[in-house]
């Protein structure tokens, strides 16, 4: 077990701004992930002193702390506290779209460019923290958007710009709803409908008009607003799920890839390994021989 200090990094699927590059007191990396395939776990590190939060604005996440696991989906943020054991998990991760800062927290009266008594506020206020995993809204997705945007520009005037928009995410987090011990939120009743008819047919071709009159709302409202309670849209939630079967069948080994295909819904197994691959990193046949707990059928 160690601990991970991220470099600096400009590139299309990850940008990390560092200390060295803001020269922000308290502010170690602020980050932002676009992964449109999934890519090799994060392993078990820690950091010293350091807060850090995972904001998603879409996808999928799943964070081992300790010993417990969590999913983690758009529209949320999950927070690591100071020297805690954490990692993805031993699976690549999924496809995500999120951001991610460190605050660094050996310092209580000089936290963010603060007078001394902002600094002491906001350095309570996240040691008080008791919850890690919270519900974000479009309000709070667009504030870490500007900050980082304008981080991004470079200049001094720019980044000091971008940081009274992170502040305001920052002392907003105490605010935030919790999200339940088995990661339900208090979803709206009309979109929790449609996700349990997903749930109990996605493996059938589900029409999203059929999704919208189950939840009882036009198509575009229907798309925005389960897009807003999930964090991603009702298509990729249907091939996530689908993902997930997929991965429990492979697991046990006692159907053929082509089989698992049709099972979940794919038109053909060509297909379905070609999406499989984008969101798992390896290809069906990979992923049985690394996590099959069983002797599978030959394909």
């Amino acid at each position: 077990m160690y601990e991970i200090i991220d470099d600096f990094c400009w590139e299309k699927h990850k940008k990390v701004i560092t200390f060295d590059y803001h020269k922000i007191p308290g502010l170690k990396n602020f980050a932002y992930w676009n992964l449109s395939r999934a890519i090799i776990p994060t392993p078990m590190h820690y950091h010293s002193n350091i807060i850090e939060m995972h904001c998603l604005v879409k996808g999928k996440r799943l964070c081992h702390v300790e010993d417990k696991s969590y999913n983690i989906t758009g529209n949320e943020v999950f927070i690591t506290f100071p020297t805690e054991m954490h990692s993805t998990g031993p699976l690549p991760q999924n496809p995500a779209e999120f951001y991610a800062f460190q605050i660094d927290l050996k310092s209580k009266d000089n936290l963010l460019g603060l007078n001394k008594e902002l600094s002491n506020t906001l350095f309570d206020a996240l040691c008080s923290l008791k919850n890690r995993h919270l519900k974000l809204d479009a309000y709070h997705i667009g504030l870490l958007k500007k900050a980082f945007d304008l981080f991004a520009k470079g200049d001094i005037f720019s980044m000091h710009s971008g940081l009274q928009y992170l502040c305001c995410f920052i002392f907003n987090v105490p605010n935030l709803e919790t999200i339940n011990q088995d990661g339900m939120s208090a979803r709206d009743f009309h979109i929790q409908k449609s996700i349990d008819y997903i749930e109990e047919n996605f493996y059938s071709n589900i029409q999203l008009k059929d999704l919208a009159a189950i939840a009882a709302l036009s198509l575009s409202r229907f798309k925005t607003k389960f897009k807003e309670e999930v964090g991603i849209t009702p298509n990729e939630y249907i091939t996530l799920r689908k993902i997930e079967y997929a991965k429990h069948e492979l697991e046990m080994g006692t159907m053929s890839i082509t089989d698992i295909a049709f099972e979940a819904g794919f038109s053909s197994s060509n297909y379905f390994c070609s999406v499989f691959k984008k969101l798992a990193n390896c290809s069906p046949s990979e992923y049985r021989e690394r996590f099959c707990i069983s002797d599978p059928k030959k394909d």
